[in-house]
């Protein structure tokens, strides 16, 4: 048996100004089919979970041109989304006849300009290419679930941790479904119900957090009832589009779990009030970060400028309070700001010159940084993830720089990306053990590195694009009686 292996995916922040093009939608271009294993083996990543699978099975992968980031973003342009489907289509094309399935790495909420259901569309294209042949595939915890979707597809295996510490147990479920399908020993059957509320990334932490017990009692329903899987899928609430509402899908072996599926729909809805996280201000974030200070350092995350939900990642409100304080027990981690990333490369360690940082992006919630830095040291930005979130994975920030501000130092980077781990510190000389309060951009995904590091973690609440509190948001799409709107 041959299968077929692809990823491409996005996460649409409708409420980011402009669009976005290929630079994000296949950030860095397609990685060509034949370096794909040699870049995803041994690591956490999504696509490995699937390759694992297959070769546990005996099976043939057949690698084609991937894309191996997810990004968020603005909303994406059309002739970006259709020009990266004629590729992955054109391959298909090509290579038809040596492939009998296929597995989808997918996202599952993409948003451009007119196709507003970018996942549908990308099922669409390649099922016009191999018509009914299996096709599965894994989405990401954020999915904005469609019927449409579900129509188009065999099989879809949700992950279920937020951080998302499960790529490859999602993917590899997939897989080894797919496998099984194809020989004959399972007939999956998939049951959509949509539940009508939002959820905030913010809210949504399930390593401690007030959706740990949502996850688990789904994973064990899905023991109880004899299901091949089931997923929560938060849905991404920064897409301004009814489809961002939250969802339970249910697969079942051979029947239509209609009845398991409006089950955990009820169950979901029934502990909707119970999906909440306190929130701080900038100054009430840093002073409760004082407090719970032991004897290691307490992190501070912007969750609501995380880049990692298509938020700009520049606001400059932390920094500027950590800077008015001028305590040198304060850090704040990556800014991104490739502008000022570049200046840096101009000047040498121990160099003092005017720098302008930060707020470029957003300007109705955050102005720059503008004063005399000292620059503190540079780096490429490389470096080898060690969270459990793309454990193994080299990622890289760009060019990056640590600058000082009077007795206050923070970080510059030029790639838009959120933080995982004490990497993007390391990388640049910097031991957070001699810091009491580090700052961060991330809502969630840095948990599951800085939950066992970390004295504390308190979660700040900056104006911005996408607050942790949606009802602050302007939906102009939204349906009437989606909870959290109400």
């Amino acid at each position: 048996m041959r299968i077929a292996l692809l990823q491409l995916g996005y996460e649409t922040n409708t409420f980011m100004k402009g669009t976005a093009g290929d630079d994000m939608y296949m950030t860095g271009g397609f990685i060509p089919a034949e370096k794909v294993e040699s870049v995803i083996g041994g690591t956490g990543e999504v696509m490995n979970g699937a390759l694992t699978a297959i070769k546990e099975e005996g099976e043939t992968p057949v690698f084609f041109d991937m894309v191996r980031q997810y990004q968020a973003g603005a909303t994406l342009r059309d002739d970006t989304v259709i020009r990266a489907m004629d590729h992955i289509c054109g391959q298909l094309t090509e290579k038809k006849g040596t492939y009998d399935a296929i597995f989808f790495c997918m996202h599952g909420a993409g948003y451009s300009e007119t196709i507003h259901d970018v996942d549908a569309y990308q099922l669409k294209r390649i099922r016009e290419v191999v018509g009914d042949m299996k096709i599965m595939a894994s989405l990401d915890l954020h999915a904005n679930m469609t019927p449409e979707m579900v129509a188009l597809s065999d099989g879809f295996f949700g992950i279920k941790t937020n951080p998302h510490v499960d790529f490859f147990k999602a993917s590899y479920l997939g897989a080894k479904t797919l496998i099984r399908t194809m020989r004959g020993e399972c007939d999956p059957k998939m049951v959509l119900r949509k539940v009508p509320m939002l959820i905030s990334c913010a809210m949504a932490n399930t390593i401690d957090g007030p959706c740990t017990r949502i996850k688990e009692h789904f994973e064990e329903y899905v023991k109880e009832h004899d299901l091949i899987d089931a997923t929560f899928f938060h849905g991404f609430a920064a897409t301004d589009d009814p489809s961002a509402t939250a969802g339970v899908l249910a697969v079942a072996d051979g029947r239509s779990p209609e009845k398991e599926a409006d089950e955990l729909a009820q169950y979901l809805w029934d502990k909707r009030d119970e999906i909440s996280l306190p929130c701080h201000e900038v100054d009430e974030a840093i002073d409760k970060a004082f407090e719970l200070f032991k004897d290691g350092y307490v992190v501070i995350n912007d969750a609501a400028d995380n880049p990692g939900s298509g938020c700009p990642g520049d606001n400059t409100c932390l920094l500027k309070e950590m800077i008015k304080r001028n305590d040198p027990t304060m850090i704040m981690g990556p800014l991104y700001d490739p502008e000022a990333a570049a200046e840096c490369r101009r000047h040498k360690p121990g160099d003092r010159f005017m720098l302008s940082v930060g707020g470029k992006l957003d300007k109705d919630h955050s102005t720059p940084v503008y004063g005399e830095v000292e620059l503190i040291s540079l780096s490429d930005g490389t470096y080898t993830c060690v969270s459990p979130v793309h454990k193994n994975s080299v990622l890289s920030l760009g060019p990056s720089a640590l600058l000082k501000i009077g007795n206050v130092k923070f970080i510059v980077v030029s790639a838009h990306m959120q933080i995982y781990d004490d990497r993007p510190f390391e990388m640049l000389g910097v031991n957070l053990k001699d810091y009491k309060i580090v700052g961060i951009k991330s809502a969630n995904h840095f948990r599951a590195y800085f939950k066992d590091t970390a004295d504390a973690i308190v979660t700040c609440d900056t104006p911005s694009i996408y607050p942790n509190d949606v009802t602050k948001l302007n939906y102009k799409h939204m349906p009437e009686g989606v909870y959290s709107l109400t």
